[in-house]
């Protein structure tokens, strides 16, 4: 069973404050990040790669350690509201 969707949230990224917004399209689930300045949005998802190791991705590639980064705080964010 999937959990909950995240309602919108704030993000700390070096220094600055971004908004997470989670969607499910089909059964994946993505994330939009929406910067307050003039860098695009950014979306990300999980993925899983060789040897079933899930990793985060934008989506459309090209951004992959932004992904990585933000993944990363999205995965604690949402682990934190859980304990």
């Amino acid at each position: 069973m999937m959990r909950p969707i995240e309602p919108p949230f704030d993000l700390f990224i070096e220094s600055k404050m971004v908004r997470v917004v989670e969607y499910v399209i089909g059964a994946k689930r993505v994330f939009r990040v929406d910067y307050n300045d003039s860098k695009k949005p950014l979306t990300i998802t999980v993925a899983i790669g060789p040897n079933n190791k899930k990793f985060w991705t934008s989506i459309p590639e090209g951004r992959q350690a932004e992904a990585v980064q933000i993944g990363r705080l999205i995965a604690d964010h949402i682990r934190d509201k859980q304990i």
